[in-house]
């Protein structure tokens, strides 16, 4: 029989939870605050990173406010779990959304900008920002489904967030042998990414089929490396093929050429800096590969029919409507409202 969540909790060091440095009115694990182990896993074909652990903590009984609306985007994976509280979780990117609710699992593709919108209840949810990328005795890359999510029944339910309690409890003790605790703790959770068909790496590909793992590969260094990759030779330099014929075999996969996937990949963390920050242009265009504003917001216009400080004006013109739209929520049926 495994213990509660309640019962967990008793065995955390006070404070259990500290205000989140990164989302005002939230809270976190005391011990995540001052975690920066980013420990790898070398498997025979694959490398696991683990980037970051998040936990985002909320109670509606304790009178504090935030912003019901957050945002998320990283240069790997993010596993999400909801431990508590109910709201939409949108695919920004994809234009997708769905109600997360307790026991809802998933995971974040790189890149694409996603939204939760809290709705109703107390709010916990647990994160693990991770990379999977092939190992050193790997031959090729493969192509990999990332992006999906399910709601674990109750017994699942129960395993898992025992899983995930564990693990923080272990880096609460300061338990760690040689990070071994805590690594065998994170793999766990992980597997059951694998066994639920949420991350399926396609082990036959290994290395039968030299286009698609080409194609991956050239994906891959694109989406890690978009903010400074200046010419298209650097592809070829990564790849080990011409440019050109890597450029129609891309375009063959993907519907895409390979300036077209590269610039959807800047536009993409270009919004989300836009929408979450006030950058100026320069700087945008700076970090996500450009060498000029003007360039930038050339590019910007020709890709979304808009220039960056439009879309960053009707962005801000759409949250405050949100906002005030969530705070009457609240004031007419109270925060726990069904």
């Amino acid at each position: 029989m495994f213990p509660t969540r309640h019962e967990l909790l008793a065995e955390f060091s006070d404070p259990v939870y500290t205000p989140h440095s990164s989302f005002p009115g939230l809270k976190t694990f005391s011990c995540l605050e001052n975690w920066k182990s980013c420990p790898v896993v070398e498997l025979p074909r694959l490398r696991i990173e683990i980037n970051g652990l998040d936990y985002l903590q909320f109670s509606a009984a304790g009178g504090s406010e935030f912003n019901s609306q957050l945002r998320f985007q990283q240069d790997c994976f993010r596993l999400w779990y909801q431990v508590d509280g109910t709201g939409i979780l949108q695919n920004v990117t994809r234009s997708t959304f769905g109600t997360a609710r307790p026991g809802l699992l998933g995971v974040m593709e790189r890149g694409e900008r996603h939204t939760y919108l809290h709705q109703k209840g107390n709010f916990e949810c647990f994160q693990i920002l991770f990379s999977l990328l092939p190992s050193k005795q790997a031959k090729c890359y493969w192509n990999s489904e990332i992006e999906g999510k399910i709601v674990l029944d109750e017994k699942e339910r129960i395993y898992f967030e025992n899983l995930i309690f564990d693990l923080l409890l272990v880096i609460s003790k300061g338990k760690e042998i040689l990070g071994l605790a805590s690594i065998s703790r994170l793999l766990e959770i992980l597997v059951v990414l694998f066994k639920k068909g949420l991350m399926i790496v396609d082990e036959s590909r290994f290395p039968k089929n030299k286009v698609k793992s080409l194609v991956a590969k050239a994906r891959i260094f694109m989406d890690l490396n978009y903010s400074s990759i200046q010419h298209q030779r650097s592809l070829e330099q990564e790849c080990g093929v011409d440019v050109n014929y890597l450029n129609i075999i891309f375009k063959k996969e993907t519907g895409k050429t390979l300036y077209q996937y590269i610039t959807g990949v800047r536009m993409e963390h270009a919004k989300y800096l836009l929408e979450t920050t006030g950058d100026s242009i320069s700087d945008i265009a700076d970090k996500v590969g450009y060498p000029n504003g003007n360039s930038f917001s050339r590019a910007f216009k020709r890709q979304e029919n808009c220039g960056p400080l439009e879309f960053r004006s009707r962005h801000q013109c759409m949250e405050s409507k949100t906002e005030k739209n969530s705070q009457l929520d609240r004031s007419l049926y109270g925060p726990d409202s069904k």
